[in-house]
């Protein structure tokens, strides 16, 4: 029972995917900008460019002031108190003088009382100690166990070496680079469309070529047939046996080319980023007639301006110029503006959170400058140096390399154009050949080897007059992948 259910949702989902299966047939430049739009490889490399901005918009807010706010809120286990224990010495002085005052005034007053008052008050008065010691012993509260404390800060960095230049000019160039990297898969996309859908049309070709030349086989055997059959002296059972079995090896080549066919079609689907259900076919018959328009040299000169390798390559030497840059920040002082804004509250009116300290803000000018750091900033400056050297070493072997395969593509594309011409006349004597020997072969004027050759030569000569059109464009795109003009070249036409 489980497994029919499965065999019936397995037939359904089948049929679904089928109706949702979408064909599509397509030109060249059709094929190209769908792939632009769909291919997943362009999709990581613009996720790349994102990355790239926002790491150029993480330097750029080193030019801005940071503004920071904070609230914390505290209780604490109990009170915090001052203990106060020992003495303190009082000055007595102005005690002596009260006395010797009062003594003086109750001297005025004639009578036995006020003398008794005088007496008392100068008797207090040089009894009393110019100093005296007074114990303390004290306990008193700061602040309550609740409090919160609210600050804001700000810095703004006013000069920093050319560090924060330097950082930002390597952002700046990583999104260059981010850009050169997406170009290049640009430039890989088109020229995989180019040569699966070049694939596609050559296959075409050559399936319909397959079908042709079992056609005329098929009519070869049937005719060898009646002429043995026939009593030709021509002819004999072994030339029958021989087309018979001529036709079953060219049936099993057609199938090999038909698979060839669907395997292009498949791939061609994927380059263009269509799902693996779709199906695709393309619009040319045949590929356009090879020519010969571009030089060596100027290819070469063009490698070195459009390449994307190369262009990162250099935009990478520049990232190490800033390095270098950024390390030699080091050596000179780092100037900021600091400024803070707090607010405190504690459940305790009194101690140390008062009306006049609970409200507070300061602004002031850093300055920080390394004097020593164990030669670090000048290995890190040696670093960068010797960095840069390295790739702009590796630029010299770039320039060999990217030469050497604009040569190798180039020389390619002109052996096959040379090919084509040769294989135009080739085709054109071949179709004779057979044509003559097919009459010939039918008035039994010439052997089946004869007529067989001339089949044979023919849809081999024809064949390859095909593959030779197909290896021009290949060598042509990939010339344009190598230049790096291959996204250039698209949108121009």
């Amino acid at each position: 029972m489980r497994k029919h259910i499965l065999k019936k949702v397995l037939l359904l989902s089948l049929v679904a995917s089928s109706l949702s299966a979408l064909e599509h047939t397509v030109s060249l430049d059709e094929a190209i900008a769908i792939a632009l739009q769909n291919n997943n490889k362009l999709k990581v490399s613009q996720t790349a460019i994102d990355i790239s901005n926002t790491m150029y918009n993480q330097a750029m807010s080193a030019h801005y002031p940071t503004l920071d706010v904070g609230i914390s809120a505290m209780r604490l286990d109990e009170p915090t108190t001052f203990n106060m224990r020992g003495t303190t010495t009082i000055d007595n002085a102005q005690t002596i003088a009260m006395y010797q005052g009062l003594s003086a005034a109750a001297q005025a007053d004639n009578g036995n009382v006020a003398n008794n008052l005088s007496s008392t008050y100068a008797g207090i008065a040089a009894a009393t100690p110019a100093t005296s010691e007074l114990p303390i012993e004290m306990d008193v509260q700061m602040t309550g166990r609740d409090t919160v404390l609210s600050q804001v800060n700000a810095t703004l960095p006013l000069y920093t070496g050319g560090k924060i230049t330097a950082i930002v000019e390597q952002a700046s160039i990583g999104k260059k680079i981010a850009h050169e990297a997406k170009r290049r898969t640009q430039n890989e996309v088109i020229f995989d469309v180019k040569r699966y859908y070049y694939g596609v049309v050559l296959t075409k070709q050559l399936r319909k070529l397959s079908d042709d030349t079992m056609s005329r086989m098929g009519f070869i055997r049937d005719l060898t047939s009646k002429l043995y059959q026939g009593g030709s002296m021509n002819v004999k059972k072994t030339d029958y046996l021989r087309t018979k079995l001529s036709v079953n090896l060219i049936e099993t080549l057609h199938e090999d080319i038909v698979q060839s066919e669907l395997m292009a079609k498949s791939a061609l689907l994927f380059a263009m980023g269509l799902p693996w259900t779709d199906s695709v076919d393309v619009t040319q018959e045949s590929i356009k007639e090879p020519k010969m328009d571009k030089t060596l040299d100027s290819l070469v000169n063009s490698a070195y301006h459009f390449n994307p390798d190369y262009t990162s390559l250099k935009l990478a030497i520049d990232v190490y110029g800033a390095k270098i840059d950024e390390a030699q920040s080091d050596y000179l002082p780092s100037v900021g503006l600091m400024a803070s804004a707090q607010n405190i509250y504690n459940d305790y009116e009194y101690g140390l959170v008062n009306d006049t300290n609970k409200n507070s803000w300061t602004i002031g000018v850093g300055v920080e400058w390394s004097l020593f750091n164990g030669m670090r900033t000048t290995n890190q400056v040696e670093q960068s140096r010797l960095e840069k050297l390295k790739l702009e070493q590796q630029e010299l072997l770039l320039e060999e390399g990217i030469a050497l395969q604009v040569k190798q593509a180039f020389l390619e594309m002109k052996s096959t154009y040379k090919k084509y011409g040769i294989l135009s006349e080739a085709t054109q004597t071949a179709q004779e050949s057979r044509d003559l020997n097919t009459r010939a072969y039918q008035e039994d004027m010439v052997t089946t080897k004869d007529v067989l050759e001339s089949q044979l030569f023919e849809s081999y000569t024809t064949a390859a007059y095909y593959k030779s059109s197909h290896d021009h464009a290949l060598a042509r795109a990939q010339v344009d992948f190598v230049v790096g003009t291959a996204l250039e070249e698209s949108l121009t036409k």
